[in-house]
């Protein structure tokens, strides 16, 4: 059976479309406007036409220029952004990745599984948490196992019991309460345990 990931990869590749038509959206609406800026109409006399391209100039450089300090400084913060959403994910993501690991081992029974974060991680209380429900789901697990083999050895000794000839009675009394006890301590481990009907 395929392990399924905490984010499906179809949310993924949406993610990165989505982002990468917002990015192809924002090119051609920058690309528009300066189309719109510089698309004045050069005929008439040759002054007219210097002072159109004198005034594009004075127009469009501090554009291109306060463009360009403006993409630098909005590049370095999308990397500081992109580096610091990173580290954050990570100390989210990792626990989230261990801890579906350790919830798939006890969903197939595994009850010596522990679940451990580093220290400054966080979900370390839920980690806390899930370790204590392992640990008492362990003792309800081993105390049932007990009492189930406690009744065992004692239908086995009352199976040799009835073989005897004749059957001793008093030795099959002692045995049969010994299977009650073993029944009572069966009750008493599963007591705890709450099962939905159907």
């Amino acid at each position: 059976m395929k392990n399924p990931s905490l984010v499906s990869r179809v949310f993924k590749l949406r993610f990165g479309l989505k982002l990468c038509l917002i990015t192809i959206a924002g090119v051609v609406a920058a690309g528009e406007f300066l189309f719109f800026l510089t698309s004045k109409d050069l005929s008439g006399s040759y002054s007219q036409s210097v002072y159109a391209i004198y005034a594009l100039k004075i127009k469009i450089f501090p554009l291109i220029f306060a463009s360009f300090y403006s993409l630098a400084i909005l590049g370095v913060v999308a990397g500081a952004i992109a580096v610091i959403s990173m580290f954050f994910s990570h100390k989210i993501a990792g626990p989230l990745f261990r801890l579906e690991r350790s919830m798939e081992a006890i969903g197939k029974g595994d009850l010596t599984v522990g679940t451990f974060f580093r220290q400054k991680d966080q979900l370390v209380p839920l980690a806390e948490e899930i370790n204590a429900m392992v640990r008492s789901l362990n003792h309800t697990a081993r105390s049932c196992s007990d009492a189930l083999s406690d009744i065992k050895r004692s239908e086995d000794r009352l199976y040799e019991l009835l073989k005897a000839e004749p059957p001793p009675e008093k030795e099959i009394a002692q045995t049969l309460i010994k299977i009650k006890t073993g029944i009572e301590g069966l009750k008493r481990a599963s007591s705890t345990i709450k099962v939905k009907e159907g």
